[in-house]
């Protein structure tokens, strides 16, 4: 969708103040087999060795995740050839060539980060049943880019004259709500525990992009004769104020009225008006003491935008002769900067008008199923393994981790772990808790940088380096901070293959 300028600078500042609301905390991998209280946001039949746990509102679990399926920090910035072999250069290098850049990318370029923070959680066992209760604030963000958005960007329309750029993978969906969660695991036997978990959702902001066709062909006479077909709606809930004429086309989009006092924002964070219900299941299944199965389906619900609800629409075929920016930039013409980009996006607004509506709309949330295994080596270390598939909007993500877990009695447990997710292949995790007392830390993260590389700042004959990770597909971190009661290891009934 392409539209006035003041539009469009009024959505990408709302995706600004979004942004920060939902800096408060998809799981880690590593997590999974480590036994902690959280290890239940994966899969609710797990039940916690200890008896009771409490989470301080803000430092129980807070969760940073950022993932992408294409390209790394080493791919923007790297070691130069030939004369430039002794220095770091970028792709924009008049030494490189772009399309071995290009070449790197998948046909459909994603990213996703996501970012939790539980507000307050306990739970506590009573004979077979282990009941807990949370309440979290939860940000998430999928990103799906085309690569022909790429090759436009990077060679422009030549590269698809006579034929069409096509950008129907493209794809935005940031959503802000609050999820308050209670859940049961009941030991059905000595060998099954079942577990369920009921949410109630409350959504406080959300961008989605419905992009049902949307592309570019370029005719083959002339490279600035393009036909833009569209059939694409942007459904919005945030305090926004939408101004349109007549016709219902927008004018002019301002969060200024209901953000500027301190009511506004309140409401906006109590915000209850978008509520949503999820549920999440699982089973775990013993077999004997040293194999164990398990299965979870988490998140699958939906969450119902009532509130401040706005939906922009475009849907057509136009003819579009181009810009020939030239003129604009004459050095004996003395217009600014501004004054050029006014001219380009009045002169694109003109055809690509998004039409303003004001619907309830429904969006799903990113469902994830788990499947994963244990042997278990000894009483204080078993190896695990766990197949990780989100799903959303139809497409899948796909991410296997292997691990080796130990507990030493719970005062000190220990995973490190292996994972292959996104076109990432050296995801090497690493996850820590030890407990004194009622205090139980830990910290968990699925990717470990293992390779850097260098960047120099020369200042007055003086070289700063500052390393870099070189290849990061994929970053996520939980840190948090338990209270504990009633805490015992696992014993087993029969000898352990291995003594440790």
């Amino acid at each position: 969708m392409i539209m006035k300028r003041s539009v469009f600078i009024s959505i990408v500042f709302l995706g600004m103040v979004i942004i920060p609301f939902s800096l408060k905390a998809q799981e880690n991998q590593t997590l999974y087999n480590m036994g902690l209280p959280q290890s239940r946001l994966m899969n609710p039949a797990m039940q916690s060795s200890c008896g009771f746990y409490l989470g301080l509102p803000g430092l129980s679990s807070v969760y940073f995740n950022y993932s992408n399926n294409s390209f790394s920090p080493d791919d923007f910035v790297f070691k130069g050839s030939g004369e430039y072999a002794d220095s770091l250069i970028t792709i924009l290098h008049p030494s490189y060539n772009i399309d071995d850049f290009l070449d790197k990318f998948p046909e459909r370029i994603y990213l996703s980060p996501e970012v939790h923070v539980q507000l307050f959680a306990f739970g506590f066992r009573s004979g077979d049943t282990y009941f807990t209760f949370d309440i979290t604030e939860k940000a998430n963000l999928f990103f799906s880019l085309p690569k022909d958005f790429m090759t436009l960007a990077f060679h422009g329309n030549s590269a698809f004259v006579g034929g069409t750029a096509d950008f129907s993978d493209l794809t935005f969906d940031m959503t802000e709500y609050r999820q308050y969660a209670v859940s049961l695991s009941k030991k059905i036997n000595k060998n099954l525990t079942f577990g369920a978990k009921g949410k109630l959702l409350f959504g406080k902001a959300n961008l989605s992009l419905k992009n049902a066709d949307l592309g570019i062909t370029i005719d083959e006479g002339t490279a600035l004769t393009h036909t833009l077909h569209s059939d694409i709606s942007l459904n919005v809930s945030a305090p926004l104020t939408v101004t349109t004429d007549s016709e219902g086309f927008i004018e002019d989009l301002d969060m200024s009225d209901k953000m500027d006092t301190d009511d506004g924002i309140l409401d906006f964070v109590f915000n209850t008006g978008n509520m949503g219900f999820a549920v999440d299941l699982g089973a775990v299944y013993n077999l004997g003491d040293y194999f164990t199965l398990s299965a979870s389906v988490v998140d699958l619900g939906y969450i119902n935008w009532k509130k401040d609800v706005y939906n922009f629409v475009s849907k057509g075929t136009y003819d579009f002769e181009g810009i020939d920016l030239s003129p604009e930039f004459d050095i004996n013409d003395d217009r600014d900067l501004e004054d050029v980009a006014d001219a380009m996006l009045d002169s694109i607004a003109d055809i690509f008008k998004p039409l303003s509506q004001e619907e309830a709309y429904k969006t799903m949330l990113p469902t994830k199923v788990y499947l994963g295994g244990t042997f278990n080596v000894s009483e204080k270390l078993n190896l695990g393994f766990l197949s990780r598939s989100q799903i959303y909007k139809g497409k899948i993500q796909q991410a296997f981790t292997i691990s080796a877990n130990t507990n030493l009695g719970n005062a000190l447990m220990t995973s490190v772990s292996y994972t292959m997710s996104n076109n990432s292949y050296n995801n090497l995790g690493l996850g820590l808790s030890f407990r004194g007392g009622p205090f139980q830390f830990y910290l968990v993260s699925d990717h470990i940088p293992v390779t850097f590389n260098k960047f120099q700042f020369e200042d007055n004959g003086d070289v700063t380096s500052i390393p870099f990770p070189t290849d990061l597909k994929r970053i996520n971190i939980r840190v948090g901070l338990n209270i504990v009661f009633g805490c015992n290891p696992k014993r087993f009934k029969d000898k352990p293959l291995v003594q440790l």
